[in-house]
């Protein structure tokens, strides 16, 4: 969103305010939901892809904290806040809430602004040194492991930013720290199905780039899935050392995240 106007902030449609919109949210206007029934009428699945990638975040603070014992944690591309932001696991000491539509962040900054150990940044992936030199990333003890969350944020930016993005992270976080990611996918969709969603983005100038499993793990490079567990759709998602559960097949029928998920660190984990 940087350099528009403020009258163009509502005359174009947000991938937040959308996916807002289809999570059943307030902080949406008319073109994000016009959009939106656009893409329900290509992929009427959408909104549970939504429900299921935002309740994947919960579940993977508590894994940070109780299972791999991580209490700071860095969120990229956070999104618009929800009732989940607010109730953050107690082991949690330090969260920084990051994204780079200013409405985004200033919701993040009101919404966040009473509870303790919580920040908000402005910050834009494209520019990684200065977003890494922020205060409130700056603030973290890079002398214990971070947890980094980039939840459905690498779809809407090309290959070569999100590699900078992974590496510039890859070579930052101290020893111990642990990446979540999840990404859109078509592998597990109709045929033709995620083209004719991107082309419904496309036309209103927003770029959509779902990966298949190969795809993602050329970007993840360097990383080291945690355990080898490699990748399970986000619905699947289980910690390895608890369960194993097998993604599910191109026909299941009640798998709708359409994303795969997955731990990754430097190398060096030692949990």
């Amino acid at each position: 969103m940087s350099g528009w106007t403020p009258s163009e902030i509502f005359l174009r449609p947000t991938v937040a305010r959308v996916q807002d919109h289809l999570d059943g949210g307030r902080d949406n206007y008319t073109v994000d939901r016009e959009l939106t029934r656009e893409l329900l009428a290509v992929a009427p699945w959408l909104p549970a892809s939504v429900r299921i990638n935002r309740a994947h975040g919960p579940r993977i603070l508590d894994c940070f904290t109780q299972q791999l014992g991580i209490d700071q944690v860095i969120d990229l591309g956070c999104g618009l806040p929800h009732d989940d932001h607010l109730s953050l696991p107690d082991a949690v000491r330090h969260i920084v809430y990051v994204d780079s539509d200013p409405m985004v962040e200033a919701h993040a900054r009101m919404s966040l602004a009473e509870r303790t150990g919580t920040a908000s940044l402005l910050a834009d992936l494209a520019d990684m040194p200065a977003l890494l030199a922020a205060a409130p990333i700056e603030r973290l003890d890079r002398g214990r492991p971070i947890g980094v969350l980039l939840h459905d944020v690498l779809p809407w930016i090309g290959a070569d930013t999100a590699r900078t993005v992974l590496t510039a992270l890859h070579d930052w976080l101290p020893p111990g720290s642990v990446l979540s990611l999840t990404h859109a996918t078509g592998d597990f969709a109709r045929q033709g199905q995620l083209v004719r969603l991107s082309g419904v983005y496309e036309k209103a100038g927003i770029a959509f780039r779902p990966r298949t499993s190969e795809g993602i793990k050329s970007l993840l490079g360097s990383w080291t899935l945690l355990d080898g567990c490699g990748l399970v759709t986000t619905a699947t998602w289980r910690l390895p050392s608890t369960t194993t559960v097998r993604p599910p097949g191109p026909h299941t029928l009640f798998d709708h995240s359409h994303a795969y998920a997955a731990l990754a660190t430097t190398g060096d984990q030692t949990t």
